[in-house]
């Protein structure tokens, strides 16, 4: 799978202390939404190998002890030789190679944040699944 890739764009990114009875659930949303092509767009589209652009989106609130995580990141990607029009037209493999600079991104970003904040090595996020 070919993936031409733009810039990721960080969204919100925010850290704060948890105070209080304040509880702060961990929550990761992935979103990958196909972006369709006007009708003349699509049937220049049709004469040809067929591509698709999909928008990307991680949205997060990772508790970390004391404090918590939360913003968003986005990408646009085109995928090229093959039509995806929603999530279940890719493999778990293929979604992981989709999202994994964003995924990258969070962690770069908490582990600098929380080695300015916490006056010691960042913490190392691992988002791969606990098999």
């Amino acid at each position: 799978m070919k993936i031409i890739r733009q810039p990721e764009i960080v969204e919100a990114y925010h850290y704060e202390l948890i105070t209080g009875d304040k509880a702060v659930p961990t929550e990761i949303n992935v979103g990958i939404k196909p972006i369709h092509l006007d009708e003349e767009d699509a049937e220049i589209a049709n004469n040809k190998i067929e591509s698709s652009v999909l928008g990307l989106r991680v949205m997060f609130q990772i508790v970390l002890g004391e404090f918590y995580v939360a913003g968003s990141v986005r990408q646009l990607v085109t995928v090229d030789k093959k039509r995806i029009d929603s999530p279940e037209d890719c493999t778990q493999e293929e979604l992981d190679e989709l999202m994994a600079p964003l995924f990258s991104i969070i962690k770069r970003l908490t582990y600098e944040v929380t080695e300015i904040t916490l006056d010691q090595p960042g913490i190392e996020l691992n988002f791969e699944a606990n098999q």
